[in-house]
């Protein structure tokens, strides 16, 4: 994780200037930790160890007594923090009647933009199932010329006729010959995801967003959500959100999947329950 924060920054943090709470430190207690994070300077990068719900527990203990005596942290955190943070009690998975009502018209939508090798993974096993209908974009034609109107035509009509879907970027990772041309690769493979949602005339039953970048893209570029009430998680590590009235389509079941979470099978699963199969 120091190397990581050290990438990440551009190297305006060195990885030996990250501070880092090891498993030991926690398995002594919250004063043990709540003493090292006194040592955190101001503006410092730390990162903590825990291995399960018990560590996580215990480093947020630590946590509120830090607060208590005047010290400020900001968080970069998976959900679980958030449930200990809040003293939320552990929640069953959701169900999918929880989620989506049945009886609606319209099919639900997948959407995946992440190029990692679990997604992948994910996406192999969906053709068998034949629970979704496969829309591809083909990344490498989308930079030569933008043919989307069609692409977006067919989606709107399936979806329209009940029929739930999945829009996948192809596969085969395309790169530039520099960093700059590779951002650039990105965003318009991203903005491209998120003009799809933002052209939908109506509500899907239900928006699965795959990937971190992607997720975040369309929830806030595509649907203009600026608040939503998390209902819990469809399967471990994938949570759903109710967005607010003032996102494009308020209330819609908007589901945030990251990349490498979950089995081989976890998407399939995820679609089953929101499906009601």
């Amino acid at each position: 994780m120091p190397k990581w924060v050290e990438e990440k920054t551009a190297g305006k943090c060195l990885a030996s200037n990250v501070g880092s709470i090891d498993l030991p430190t926690i398995r002594r207690g919250p004063e043990a930790v709540a003493e090292q994070l006194t040592t955190f300077a101001p503006g410092s990068v730390g990162v903590v160890n825990e291995l399960n719900m018990s560590d996580m527990e215990v480093v947020v203990a630590a946590i509120l007594d830090a607060e208590a005596q005047g010290q400020r942290f900001l968080y970069r955190t998976a959900a679980s923090f958030v449930r200990a943070r809040a003293g939320l009690p552990k929640k069953p998975w959701l169900e999918g009647e929880e989620v989506v009502s049945a009886g609606g018209q319209t099919g639900g939508l997948v959407v995946v933009g992440s190029y990692v090798p679990k997604t992948t993974q994910q996406l192999d096993v969906l053709p068998d199932s034949k629970v979704l209908t496969p829309v591809e974009i083909d990344v490498a034609a989308l930079l030569e010329v933008e043919l989307l109107d069609a692409l977006f035509a067919e989606l709107n009509e399936r979806l329209a006729r009940g029929e739930s879907c999945v829009v996948y970027t192809s596969r085969k990772l395309i790169t530039g010959e520099s960093d700059a041309e590779n951002l650039s690769i990105g965003q318009k493979v991203s903005q491209t995801l998120v003009n799809l949602v933002k052209q939908l005339p109506q509500a899907p039953r239900y928006l699965v967003a795959k990937g971190g970048i992607t997720s975040s893209d369309l929830a806030t570029k595509a649907l203009g959500m600026c608040g939503a009430i998390v209902r819990g998680q469809i399967l471990p590590g994938i949570p759903v959100w109710q967005p607010d009235e003032k996102t494009l389509f308020p209330g819609l079941p908007y589901v945030v999947f990251p990349g490498n979470v979950g089995s081989d099978t976890a998407l399939l699963e995820a679609v089953r329950k929101l499906d009601h199969e």
